[in-house]
């Protein structure tokens, strides 16, 4: 078990005459030096009894401040026995350090183990109603909670090794190389906000030599002839699959919309022949002209019924819910998960042979973009991507027909 005394040190005197008072740790055969910040002459300090003398100004409140100090090092060691078990003499010491001047850990349970500060994030989120986010990090969560047994561990625990320990176990187990990097890029979020709450050093960042990896996904964009397919199909109107299909087509129109932009569309948002949002995802400000496609679903949702601006336009998310954000988003979960199922019923009766879901639309509009002409730099920006790499990821390989095209023309 660690312990801490005082510490009187006589080994080096001060330009005063002075020597300073410190607190020794001693933790796993180590020991290391915690300063309070006072010095004191040798005719001012009993030694014996720990204390600076009765002729030392305003000795009372000197000496009753540096049992303080001595008793909240203590009582900070003696309720987090078990954890401490985990930590090094120098960390232990940094939280010492914080208890004592700043930063006061309530519990080395809080803050500055990893499950605890996870959750506190989480909790974060949810306050700013971020809950797609929060969503994610309980996930990524719950995977390492699996990995540790359910045992929590101090947040200077996430090293190198053990990013290389959760990254081998998950491909044992058969998990895919993009679903664990989703995991590590939140883990590596974590970490980040922990540096910047000043928990964790910089110094000893993992993923300084850690590069989280990815993979080609299948093919996500369909071709001109199968977006035709889907919007020249047939249903029984006001159905919910013809809503489906109306959704969808919707997005298309509109660069790729997201469902979940789609489901919170209000009609504040449309102005002038134009659709003006905010993506849920990142919080960027879209404003995109409405075709005559667009324009004519909207008019089906919209004759005969009345409504007021902060009203959402597709039947998707019940209005008494918009109070309770996450009763709302949960909704939403179910409401997406139909629309995926509805989206594979679609694809079936166009006899389309790639898995069609919901962001399709986002894919199939970047990559026709790409074969019409249009340039990464102009797709992006109207994606909202902040980097051309990203947008190289949605754009789709040329397929064997068009490479087939090609080499005609090449070769006469």
């Amino acid at each position: 078990m660690a312990v801490v005394k005082l510490y009187y040190d006589k080994r080096r005197e001060k330009k005063d005459g002075t020597f300073p008072l410190k607190l020794k740790l001693f933790h796993k055969e180590q020991a290391v030096y915690i300063s309070l910040g006072r010095s004191f002459k040798p005719t001012q300090w009993n030694d014996k009894d720990k204390k600076v003398k009765t002729s030392f100004p305003n000795s009372g409140m000197v000496n009753a401040s540096i049992r303080k100090a001595l008793s909240n090092a203590t009582t900070l060691i003696a309720e987090n026995e078990d954890e401490i078990l985990h930590l090094n003499i120098e960390d232990l010491k940094e939280l010492i350090s914080k208890k004592l001047f700043g930063d006061n850990p309530k519990s080395l349970k809080g803050s500055t183990f990893f499950f605890k500060y996870a959750q506190e994030q989480i909790d974060r989120l949810r306050i700013a109603n971020r809950i797609g986010t929060a969503d994610s990090y309980i996930q990524t969560l719950t995977s390492f909670q699996k990995f540790l047994n359910y045992k929590d561990i101090p947040l200077s625990k996430i090293d190198l090794k053990f990013i290389l320990d959760y990254e081998a176990k998950c491909k044992g187990e058969g998990m895919k190389v993009n679903s664990i990097g989703v995991y590590l890029r939140t883990l590596r979020a974590i970490v980040n906000r922990a540096i910047n709450d000043k928990i964790l050093n910089r110094n000893n960042y993992p993923f300084n030599s850690y590069s989280i990896k990815s993979e080609k996904t299948a093919k996500r964009a369909i071709s001109n002839e199968d977006i035709q397919k889907i919007i020249d199909l047939e249903l029984e109107p006001k159905s919910k699959l013809w809503d489906s299909l109306n959704y969808f087509i919707f997005m298309f129109h509109l660069r790729g919309m997201n469902f979940i932009d789609l489901a919170y569309l209000k009609f504040e948002n449309l102005k002038e022949g134009r659709v003006e949002y905010r993506r849920i995802k990142t919080g960027k400000i879209y404003n995109i002209k409405l075709t005559d496609k667009a324009k004519e679903i909207i008019e089906y949702y919209t004759k005969d019924r009345t409504y007021i601006e902060k009203d959402y336009i597709f039947p998707i998310l019940p209005t008494h819910l918009k109070k309770d954000v996450e009763k709302e988003r949960s909704k939403f979960k179910d409401q997406r998960r139909y629309f995926n199922k509805s989206l594979k019923k679609i694809a079936k009766l166009c006899e389309i042979e790639v898995s069609l879901t919901s962001y399709v639309t986002r894919h199939t509009w970047a990559s026709m973009a790409k074969f019409a002409g249009i340039s990464p730099a102009i797709i992006g920006e109207s994606l909202g991507h902040s980097d051309l790499k990203t947008t190289q990821t949605y754009l789709a390989n040329f397929d064997n027909k068009a490479l087939d095209d090609a080499n005609d023309i090449l070769l006469g």
